[in-house]
């Protein structure tokens, strides 16, 4: 995976959990081995820092247009790597580690729409 894919990876990871405003311990754990899978480091020239990456997530959070401009955008990107069934997977196992809210249902399913079809 390349650093592009890697940090639109991680931001859409990122995203999932911060829309529903409540990232719990099970969940944060999810999302580390989720950047451990993918090879991220934080020490490793060019790797996203996750400062930024929660910061471009803040940002897209702001309202419903910005939240579906950043997936579409993100998404695009891990697509065209061929790296769509990993994504929804990471997504799926994250979301669904505390239970599966209906926001982090809503959530997926764009998810899973945008990434396959």
């Amino acid at each position: 995976m390349n650093n592009e894919t890697r940090q639109a990876f991680i931001e859409l990871l990122l995203l999932a959990p911060y829309l529903d405003k409540q990232l719990s311990v099970v969940e944060d754990e999810a999302l580390e081995r989720a950047l451990t899978a993918i090879g991220w480091s934080p020490t490793r020239p060019g790797d996203a820092s996750l400062s930024t990456a929660f910061a471009l997530v803040r940002e897209a959070a702001t309202n419903e247009l910005k939240t579906d401009e950043f997936m579409r955008e993100r998404i695009a990107i891990i697509r065209s790597a061929g790296e769509s069934s990993l994504a929804f997977g990471w997504l799926g196992r994250i979301l669904g580690s505390d239970g599966m809210s209906s926001d982090e249902s809503h959530f997926l399913q764009r998810a899973k729409y945008l990434l396959f079809d």
